[in-house]
């Protein structure tokens, strides 16, 4: 984390965006049924859906942050990517039984422009969305949380719909086309389904143990490089545990050290990489003779002839067995 603040908004993000997104989302359903806007009735979703993941960033948080123990011996990070793939489905349920009753308002045809406080109130949604988009945007790359992510993800999403609903408003009101506002309904529920459906691959994607980024894998191979004793960097396996990356590498030394010694170069790489990747949860820096080295010459020219003389050995069993076949049952006529 770059500032000691952060840990302030780190455990604060889940109450704010709680208590903000209940007011938005109780505030868009009262005007919207007052006013006639169905587009605010449906925008209310977004922050329901706020709701819902800020509640699950405070209970996933919690249980992510929880120690290993004998049954979870790599931690809990995955919680939170379970968290996200409940987020993700209950977003493209809901919003599929929304989409449902727009789509009927849209064909039967009775459109009536919304009152003008809808338009008020959207441009007031979008100011505080605005605001709580880089507030969660700001957490969520401090400290790498998935759900944190999500959060920043919806709120970003609920500034643009409410942008639309304005828009919607303003084209029943001012351009004699009342339907506007339904059309902004569906196009707000297909947006929504789109959100649930990506937020369900991330998390997927987190749960299969997906590898970190190939600016992160390059920036680990370069930091190792540069630590004093590091012939070569042979292997480089990582995988997201929740908000942390886990790192297992493998590096060629020196033939000549000595183990202790090959194992101080390994606590130093060890070192390099918790200082300067951010989000190290865990690494595992193993050593063997560089590539090249004479001993894995050596080690290679070995097994070559293993393979050799195991080849050769198989040959003469083969031909020895053929030669048994071919000698007659019955002996020599006299």
């Amino acid at each position: 984390m770059s500032y000691p603040q952060c840990i302030v908004c780190f455990k604060s993000v889940g109450w704010i965006g709680l208590i903000t997104n209940v007011a938005l989302s109780i505030l868009k359903v009262f005007v919207g049924l007052i006013s006639g806007s169905h587009a605010l009735v449906i925008e209310s979703m977004y922050s329901l859906k706020d709701v819902v993941t800020s509640a699950l960033i405070l209970l996933g948080l919690r249980l992510s942050k929880q120690p290993i123990d004998e049954e979870h011996q790599f931690g809990h990070g995955k919680a939170e990517f379970i968290f996200s793939l409940i987020v993700g489905l209950t977003m493209i349920t809901l919003t599929g039984i929304f989409l449902y009753f727009a789509a009927s308002l849209l064909i039967e045809g009775a459109h009536k422009p919304p009152h003008l406080i809808a338009l008020w109130t959207a441009v007031f949604v979008l100011g505080v969305s605005v605001f709580l988009t880089y507030y969660t945007r700001c957490v969520a790359f401090q400290v790498n949380s998935p759900m944190v992510k999500v959060l920043s993800q919806h709120q970003s999403s609920d500034g643009s719909s409410a942008f639309a609903v304005a828009c919607g408003i303003i084209g029943s009101h001012y351009l004699g086309m009342p339907w506007l506002d339904t059309v902004v309904a569906i196009s707000e529920c297909l947006h929504l389904v789109y959100l649930g459906g990506e937020i369900v691959w991330d998390s997927i994607h987190g749960l299969m143990d997906a590898a970190a980024p190939q600016e992160v894998v390059e920036k680990i191979r370069r930091l190792a490089s540069t630590v004093s004793g590091v012939k070569t960097v042979e292997e480089i396996r990582t995988r997201q545990v929740g908000q942390e990356i886990w790192v297992d590498l493998v590096i060629g030394v020196d033939p000549d050290l000595s183990i202790q010694q090959a194992k101080e170069i390994g606590v130093w790489v060890e070192e390099q990489l918790i200082e300067f990747v951010p989000h190290i949860g865990n690494v595992g820096a193993h050593f063997k003779s560089a590539s090249g080295s004479l001993p894995e010459l050596q080690q290679m020219q070995q097994e070559v002839a293993q393979f050799r003389d195991h080849l050769e050995q198989q040959s003469v069993r083969a031909a020895d067995e053929q030669a048994g076949s071919d000698k007659p049952v019955g002996g020599v006529a006299s």
